[in-house]
């Protein structure tokens, strides 16, 4: 536990690297946004924040500003790797679009087709809820980190969780709604979608990530460590959780708190993460285009906390002043992150904050300043 108090006069720990100017820009806007990532830190919003700013043409700006490790101040860079959240989702996503792909599945395919009785037994509406419903978060199944798992996860990170763990948190619930008739974001709907996955193919969910889409798309830097796993590659960016005015030190969860829909299971850079959403908007990791579509075909998911506008398969429709985005955020304990396209200015803008804090003060200001040339 170490007091926030210190996150005040850590701006000086600052790493930028600047690898000139995206799309031959003035580099005015890596100034400026090097400028907004100190003012972040030297107002508390977090102890350490990087950032990666990219377009079609030209090399990649990457920035940073902060610790990377409060109690030994170490300056945080941009080349740290840290956990993810929910941006996973859009890799499973990926993984489960190109098995409709391949017909291996279809979108249309049901929980009780997919998965046996012993799941779908404990999942209210199984036999309506479909693949292309759990992808964008409208099969109504209830969220299974509900506050007394997140107690529990923070009292033992290190619990490995199991699916019939998740399902009984589930079960203890009523569905949010029937499916199909709303929107309702949930971690359960992309636990059952690890879970279709691994059936449909014969092996693990993760397995199948690995070699189908972070070594197809090159991620070098990117990781998907195994339940049990509590590692993460040097350097690595300490995630912190504010508790009574101090922070806690939740770098080490288990991966297996959130299985397919996140977590601590998704281990990587800001670079990677640039480098994997560019390649997914190429169409490098489909056979079709028309699959790219699909899955950005957004569909109304207002939610004004996230600036959320849309969300399709796996992937987010965001809006701040008049700025719009594309991509995916992700949360878990001791970590904030986003990955996000600006159609506007053709940029791609990925980054992260090591603590659980407020990330639309973050993001506000960067996708105002990106949304500008």
């Amino acid at each position: 536990m170490f007091s926030i108090v210190l996150l005040l006069g850590l701006a000086g720990a600052i790493s930028a690297c600047g690898s000139g100017d995206d799309d031959n820009e003035p580099s005015t806007l890596h100034a400026d946004l090097q400028v907004i990532l100190e003012d972040l830190v030297a107002r508390g919003v977090t102890p350490g924040v990087a950032l990666a700013v990219a377009s079609n043409e030209g090399p990649t700006w990457l920035g940073a500003a902060g610790v990377s490790d409060v109690e030994q101040k170490l300056p945080l860079s941009a080349q740290h790797h840290f956990r993810a959240g929910s941006i996973l989702k859009t890799l499973v996503a990926t993984a489960v679009l190109q098995s409709v792909e391949r017909g291996t599945l279809a979108l249309d395919d049901t929980l009780t087709e997919r998965l046996p009785a012993s799941v779908t037994d404990r999942i209210p509406n199984a036999e309506t809820i479909t693949v292309a419903m759990l992808l964008s978060h409208r099969a109504g199944v209830a969220e299974w980190v509900t506050n007394e798992k997140i107690q529990a996860i923070v009292s033992n990170p290190e619990h490995v969780w199991t699916l019939d763990e998740i399902l009984g948190a589930v079960e203890a619930q009523s569905a949010t709604f029937p499916p199909g008739t709303g929107y309702s974001y949930s971690n359960t709907h992309y636990v059952l979608l690890g879970e279709i996955l691994s059936t449909a193919e014969g092996r693990s969910w993760r397995e199948i990530v690995r070699e189908r889409v972070i070594q197809r798309a090159g991620l070098s830097q990117t990781q998907l460590p195994e339940s049990g796993d509590l590692g993460c590659p040097t350097p690595c960016a300490r995630g912190y959780v504010p508790v009574d005015e101090a922070l806690a030190d939740l770098t080490f969860v288990d991966p297996s708190m959130a299985g397919a829909s996140g977590g601590h299971a998704l281990v990587t850079t800001v670079s990677d993460l640039t480098t994997f959403l560019r390649q997914l908007r190429a169409g490098a990791l489909f056979e079709r285009a028309e699959t790219l579509e699909t899955m950005l075909a957004f569909q109304s998911a207002p939610d004004p906390e996230s600036r959320q506008l849309g969300y399709g398969l796996g992937a987010m429709q965001l809006e701040s002043n008049g700025v719009v985005s594309i991509g995916h955020l992700g949360s878990t304990a001791g970590y904030q992150s986003f990955m996000l396209y600006v159609p506007k200015t053709g940029r791609y803008i990925t980054g992260y904050i090591n603590v659980m804090g407020d990330l639309a003060a973050v993001l506000v200001p960067i996708l105002d300043r990106a949304g500008r040339p």
